[in-house]
């Protein structure tokens, strides 16, 4: 995934490390002294599991910096994936192409058009 400046990062090195209870839901733990969050390695985690510094900007297992705070909403930050793999063919028609190179799709008595 990619954060705003375009920086890739992987989930795992954002968030946490937890017991889970029988829903595969993550348990964090209150913190002995501040009444913030941890995980099981004691990192300060938001509710959600992601591993943030005292201002709630979520960072990585080097504390670097991966997004504000001010750019979550609800404890998430925005999931922006790479789409380098796009394949026209998977969501292409069966038609076939007229000499000009136009695709001839046929047309429904509604006036839709459709392929083969």
């Amino acid at each position: 995934m990619f954060n705003y400046g375009g920086k890739r990062f992987d989930i795992k090195d954002v968030m946490g490390t937890f017991e889970k209870d029988s829903n595969s839901v993550i348990i964090p733990l209150q913190a002995t002294k501040g009444g913030y969050l941890v995980d099981n390695l004691g990192r300060r985690v938001n509710d959600k599991g992601y591993l943030i510094d005292p201002s709630g900007n979520i960072t990585d297992i080097n504390n670097k910096l991966i997004w504000k705070s001010s750019d979550l909403k609800n404890g998430e930050f925005p999931k922006i994936f790479p789409f380098t793999k796009f394949n026209i063919a998977r969501v292409q028609g069966d038609f076939e192409m007229n000499p000009s190179g136009n695709p001839m799709l046929k047309k429904a008595t509604n006036g839709k058009l459709y392929d083969n």
